[in-house]
């Protein structure tokens, strides 16, 4: 491990439900790890986090989780780290009619908020020792 300090990991923390929580989790004092696609967003959380607390620290992973390889680079990435709590928030739905659906999009939300969470909580049960 690369330190004892303890980590709560977020994916997702980009936007939203994963956002909020991060921000919350840092009002508790806790350290994170965050991880979405969008740096830019994950960098102004980091800010935002700083200003509530700045003793924290907060490590930014970028990763697109709807590529399966990724999922398990992050992990790989996850290990030297003391993982407090997970959470496996990344996700995205879609609303269109059947009729004007893109199966693209649909195979990436799939591959996201199946299989990246399926395999993600599998193997970090395996770490966090949940």
């Amino acid at each position: 491990m690369k330190n004892d300090k303890k980590y709560t990991a977020i994916t997702g923390a980009s936007s939203g439900i994963g956002y909020a929580t991060a921000k919350a989790f840092a009002k508790r004092g806790k350290n994170l790890i965050i991880v979405a696609r969008r740096e830019d967003e994950l960098e102004k959380l980091k800010k935002e986090v700083f200003e509530l607390n700045s003793t924290l620290e907060v490590i930014i992973k970028v990763c697109d989780l709807s590529v399966l390889s990724n999922v398990y680079q992050l992990y790989e990435g996850l290990k030297d780290y003391c993982i407090e709590t997970w959470i496996n928030n990344a996700g995205f739905g879609n609303y269109n009619s059947v009729a004007k659906q893109d199966l693209k999009k649909i195979e990436t939300m799939l591959r996201l908020n199946v299989e990246a969470l399926t395999v993600l909580s599998s193997l970090m049960f395996v770490i966090t020792k949940i």
